[in-house]
């Protein structure tokens, strides 16, 4: 790879994740304390937490599966590797520090139990062996963390992906698999009661559905590799941001739905379609972009991505807690919370992977006592060995 791909590459890619990051926590920002759409207060006084959300949806949950996907497919294209090694390899990625993660959140999360008077519940909750197996297999324990092991699922997968890198025209495989997991998750929801299955269920259906990504992942790096010029490229993004504009309006009218009755409600029909096909014309936007002059600090700033998803929903309840007995307008207390939400958990990012011992939760660092993580040790010990002179 030359260097001038290298650096294409690192721009409007890491200019992706960084949006990603960004659109997560504005997402989780928007709820009041109680995760609704301020439902308590009047509705002109929902229309910016309500708008806010709308528009960092472009780059949700959806987008970051996306970004995750392009990347393996795109890291594979570079250095092949054998199945068990590349699944191995993700499994201590992203594995190991959800494991991590969520028994922090299963704990940590009695603060804010506490703080807002349902701690005993939350304590009886922790005593039951389901629980636990539900935060270990769905990602339960606070609600971000279903990302790491549907990801890793859906990576599972990743070999069938390829044959859309030879025909890009797969990834409209997108909408057929899209459909199939609404058809499945409302028959779902309509016809089981037991809440454990639903969720169960509920989750293989969406890791079916959500296959497509990879489908479209892959056929993006197939359209990379042909190496678009700058007038091709432009016009892909001019008409991939005319398509996210289109969606975008659709998007608008379930706004403004939330805002009148209050809350966020689930996504059907056209509505649904709209949220999760409007992250693949985004990132086409992105890669429209590609011969953008993007700074290059950009992808110094991405590795921190990873950190700040897994960090800023404890900010947050400590944000509520604090800030639960002063009241601001819905959108003071929204900007507010985002500003301090980004600020803490980019600030954690860079000082945890200063840290050995801790950079690897947030994948920036070797796990502990592996043959990586020695190898650093030792030359650090190295460099601090050598004397100063001069």
């Amino acid at each position: 790879m030359t260097t001038a791909t290298k650096s294409i590459r690192m721009n409007w890619l890491d200019a992706a994740r960084l949006s990603a990051a960004f659109s997560i926590i504005g997402i989780h920002s928007t709820s009041d304390r109680m995760g609704k759409a301020f439902a308590d207060f009047e509705v002109h006084e929902r229309i910016f937490p309500v708008l806010m959300r709308t528009v960092s949806e472009l780059a949700s949950t959806e987008f970051f599966i996306l970004v995750s996907l392009f990347l393996l497919a795109f890291k594979l294209e570079r250095r092949p590797m054998p199945y068990g090694e590349t699944m191995l390899l993700q499994a201590k990625r992203l594995l190991i520090p959800f494991a991590v993660w969520t028994v922090f959140y299963a704990f940590f999360v009695l603060v804010k139990a506490n703080a807002f008077g349902y701690l005993d519940p939350m304590v009886d909750k922790l005593s039951m062996p389901e629980t636990w197996l539900n935060y270990f297999l769905l990602g339960t324990s606070q609600y971000h963390m279903h990302f790491l092991p549907t990801i890793f699922l859906i990576f599972l997968f990743h070999p069938i992906f390829k044959l859309a890198l030879k025909q890009p025209l797969l990834g409209l495989m997108i909408v057929p698999f899209l459909a199939f997991n609404l058809l499945m998750s409302t028959w779902i929801w309509s016809a089981v009661s037991d809440r454990t299955t639903i969720e169960y269920l509920a989750r293989v259906s969406k890791i079916l559905g959500y296959l497509g990504y990879g489908f479209a992942a892959y056929s993006m790096v197939g359209l990379w590799q042909k190496k678009f010029d700058a007038e091709v490229s432009k016009k892909i993004m001019l008409f991939t941001l005319l398509v996210v504009v289109m969606l975008f309006l659709i998007k608008l009218t379930y706004a403004a739905t939330s805002i009148n009755v209050g809350k966020y409600l689930p996504r059907i029909g056209m509505i649904y379609y709209a949220h999760t096909l409007l992250p693949i014309f985004l990132i086409l936007v992105f890669f429209g972009s590609q011969h953008f002059a993007w700074p290059e600090k950009i992808s110094n700033w991405s590795k921190y991505t990873f950190g700040t998803y897994l960090m800023h929903p404890a900010v947050i309840d400590v944000i509520d807690i604090v800030m639960r007995d002063h009241q601001m307008a819905p959108y003071q207390y929204v900007i507010f919370k985002y500003a301090i939400t980004l600020s803490v958990v980019l600030s954690f990012s860079m000082i945890i992977s200063r840290i050995p011992w801790l950079a690897w939760t947030i994948g920036l660092g070797p796990l502990p006592f592996s043959k990586a993580w020695k190898e650093r040790a030792r030359k650090n010990k190295e460099s601090l060995a050598v004397p100063v002179t001069g």
